[in-house]
């Protein structure tokens, strides 16, 4: 059964930034879906049109985040498979 475990996390769940811990997360926990969360990002709950913006560009960031996650696994684990 795959884990979740947040490589980077909002500030109210604690703001931890793990990203050079992924190649040795993924050699330990795999099958393991990594999450991300931009820190330091205005909340985006409850949700409404007010946020639109707000809720796109942190989008944004969190895939632009998963790429240096990614690319860093890559680099150090490159045997690393994703899963289908």
């Amino acid at each position: 059964m795959p884990l979740d475990i947040y490589v980077e996390s909002a500030d109210n769940v604690g703001g931890v930034a793990r990203y050079y811990e992924i190649p040795a997360l993924v050699r330990v926990t795999a099958p393991v879906h990594l999450k991300f969360t931009v820190r330091n990002a205005p909340s985006s709950y409850p949700s409404g049109t007010h946020l639109a913006d707000a809720a796109v560009a942190t989008a944004s960031e969190r895939v632009r985040r998963a790429a240096i996650g990614l690319s860093a696994l890559r680099r150090h684990h490159p045997e690393a498979e994703a899963s289908p």
